[in-house]
């Protein structure tokens, strides 16, 4: 889904681009690329406070986030969001776990496809859930990019 129309910016990162869009009061979306979304094409303080502890979470310095967070889900989405949010830094869950923590057990494929269509990367924590094996799965950028945050967890944990 594509967030509420506010403003968006592409910002250069040691991680590549990130295009984070937000309105006045709250970031709507975070996408690991260069990514057009509805609005006007400019940074915003909100978007640049995202941004700057964003950089600081690559670099090692930060483990949470202090930022306004309104994506768009279907409740479904939102709880699984929340659940993964609330997985501690450096740590991980499977889709079983965030399916168990969300009161539907048998949901894992469900809960799978809503960590795919995460609209906060990094800030709502993705990377965090791992397949069954304990291995975050793909070859695509965001697979790698994801494989990625979780090793600097896991080394600064």
């Amino acid at each position: 889904m594509a967030p509420s129309a506010g403003t968006h910016y592409t910002y250069r990162t040691a991680f590549g681009p990130l295009t984070i869009a937000a309105t006045a009061d709250a970031i709507t979306a975070v996408a690991l690329d260069a990514r057009d979304f509805p609005g006007a094409s400019a940074p915003s303080l909100l978007s640049n406070r995202c941004a700057n502890q964003l950089q600081e979470y690559f670099a090692g310095k930060r483990t949470a986030f202090d930022l306004p967070l309104a994506v768009e889900g279907s409740p479904f989405q939102q709880r699984v969001w929340q659940a993964i949010a609330a997985i501690p830094y450096g740590q991980t869950r499977t889709a079983a776990d965030i399916a168990a923590a969300v009161g539907d057990p048998e949901a894992r494929r469900a809960v799978g496809i809503a960590v795919r269509r995460n609209p906060a990367a990094v800030l709502i924590p993705a990377h965090r859930v791992v397949s069954a094996r304990g291995t975050i799965e793909g070859t695509d950028r965001s697979s790698e990019l994801r494989r990625a945050c979780l090793r600097l967890e896991q080394a600064h944990a």
